[in-house]
């Protein structure tokens, strides 16, 4: 009975450091401004670890712990708080199930490291592997990198200025060091080694911690700031449409073309004569407008008179000969037709009959395209989403904008693109001068998912110095300056416009030009370090 009592007590103990992880990491990610609680977030989790002898057990609590994690961060991702698509909550379910598990695997190989090395300073390792996990989860079709651990700072934009060396990496780098000081020095005062020695760990802690506000300090912010020649002023319009009521209502060709002249018509009532561009949000035009002849023209009749250049989401379509269609492509309704539809973005400027155009290239897993659906035609039609955009194409060409109007070049990016850290600093190194992402964030509500993916386009700013102008369709939009300050930013589910100069910029940062090396070193760390272990183990049989 004494041990029955003494399990339960350790079951609680055990419980109580997974829950204390999983809320510590929870409330350190966007909406809360609690970024510092990362840094001591892994700390219950790693003296977890050192709790539990065999793996069968540590994959439950570890499980427990980044499910509970993963429900208070993603909660919002199946749209249940409005549970108005069916394919939208299974889909949003089921990554509910799988992010811990992800989570949990790279914890396995902790567990195997330590377990195989058996030595207290093994947790040096566990920020390697985590990094270097991190970055392998953002590389495939299936990534889903939202949850990398440098996106819980945020809201410090003084302690996050080296990203423009290290990329977001490099801070979740820097928050896993902190936690593993702050594990030793917990240890220090549970063991009641030497006050000199938890004096010493104390103060290390400070010091690392207060440490990126110097590199902070160096950083010559008027460099990036200063109001050149080349200014040019941006408008925003975020026209808060019902996307349900958008896809499902314009059915036709006459009113998804109403929708186009609305927006032209937004534009008009809002702008200035010293606007040089406009921007609307993903998907806003429901057409392959450019191939339509008398609405394109009349489309660029109205451009011309406001002498502005546009930049738009819209719906891209390639139709294919029989023997040329991917198989993964679409077919027309009662026809034998093939075609792809692209999420696509296109560049309309005044007095210029050619539109230029990109087709995004990173699609959400499953809610816009299932991963490699070449190999899985089979799940194409099955899993295909009630709104009808679940088998958007894959676009190949990146595509730099070059505004003859602006005098500049420039990136665009839809919605889930911006969270890709390297494949926007690609952009920007073949010549980008600053960034424009537009998305659609209403599909979840009110919630904390568009707050989160705002939050994440201010490391893109930082880590290439370069300004963002962000439009959303409900809501969150605004200008961030390549230092991570916010300007004019909207409220969610509101229709309003907004508008901000900005500085186009050309010097590369050290990030820019080296992409993730940071987490690439992490990388081949871990492969030394599951090598090592798996020498240890050999040796000692």
């Amino acid at each position: 009975m004494k041990s029955f009592i003494t399990l339960n007590k350790s079951n609680y103990f055990l419980f109580a450091l997974s829950a204390s992880t999983a809320v510590l990491l929870g409330i350190s990610f966007p909406p809360f401004p609690l970024g510092v609680f990362a840094c001591v977030g892994f700390v219950p989790f790693l003296l977890l670890t050192d709790q539990i002898q065999n793996y069968g057990r540590y994959f439950r609590y570890s499980y427990a712990t980044f499910f509970i994690f993963s429900l208070i961060t993603l909660y919002w991702v199946g749209g249940f708080t409005h549970g108005r698509d069916p394919y939208l909550m299974i889909a949003g379910g089921a990554l509910l199930l799988f992010q811990p598990l992800f989570f949990t695997l790279v914890a396995s190989i902790y567990y195997f490291v330590k377990s195989k090395i058996k030595h207290h300073y093994t947790v040096w390792s566990f920020p390697f592997i985590w990094v270097t996990f991190e970055w392998l989860y953002a590389l495939d079709e299936f990534a889903f990198p939202w949850l990398t651990l440098g996106n819980t700072q945020t809201y410090q934009i003084d302690k996050i200025q080296f990203a423009d060396i290290t990329g977001v990496y490099g801070i979740s780098f820097w928050v896993l060091i902190i936690n593993v000081i702050t594990y030793f020095f917990l240890k220090s005062v549970i063991d009641r080694n030497p006050r000199k020695k938890i004096i010493q760990l104390a103060l290390l802690i400070v010091s690392l911690y207060i440490a990126p506000n110097f590199y902070s300090l160096t950083v010559e912010k008027e460099h990036f700031l200063v109001q050149g020649q080349k200014n040019f002023l941006v408008g925003i319009v975020q026209p808060n449409v019902d996307p349900w009521d958008k896809w499902e209502g314009a059915n036709t060709f006459t009113s998804r073309w109403n929708q186009a002249l609305w927006y032209l018509e937004l534009i008009r009532s809002q702008r200035t004569d010293s606007l040089d561009l406009a921007v609307l949000p993903e998907s806003a035009i429901l057409l392959n407008l450019p191939s339509f002849h008398e609405q394109y023209k009349q489309f660029r009749t109205i451009l011309d008179s406001m002498n502005i250049a546009i930049v738009s989401g819209y719906a891209k379509v390639i139709y294919y000969d029989k023997d040329n269609a991917p198989v993964s492509s679409s077919i027309l309704k009662g026809t034998n037709i093939r075609y792809d539809s692209f999420n696509s973005i296109f560049l309309a400027e005044p007095q210029m009959i050619e539109t230029q155009s990109y087709s995004k290239m990173r699609l959400v897993p499953f809610a816009e395209r299932i991963p490699y659906a070449e190999h899985v035609t089979f799940l194409i039609e099955p899993l295909r989403w009630g709104v009808g955009i679940s088998n958007w194409g894959k676009g190949t060409d990146s595509t730099i904008f070059s505004s003859r109007k602006l005098g500049t070049r420039f990136l665009a990016m839809v919605c889930y693109e911006s969270i890709f850290p390297e494949f926007v600093a690609s952009f920007v190194n073949k010549g980008a001068e600053f960034l424009v992402f537009i998305t659609n964030d209403s599909w979840w509500g009110n919630t904390s998912g568009a707050r989160q993916h705002h939050q994440y386009a201010i490391l893109r700013a930082i880590e290439n110095r370069r300004w963002v102008v962000r439009c959303a369709n409900g809501g969150i939009s605004s200008f961030i300056d390549p230092l991570g300050n916010v300007y004019d930013k909207t409220e969610m589910y509101v229709q309003t416009y907004i508008q901000h100069k900005i500085t186009p910029l050309t010097e590369k940062t050290f990030y820019t030009k080296h992409g993730d090396w940071f987490a690439r070193s992490c990388a081949i760390a871990t492969l030394l370090i599951i090598l090592t272990s798996i020498g240890y183990s050999i040796i000692r049989k």
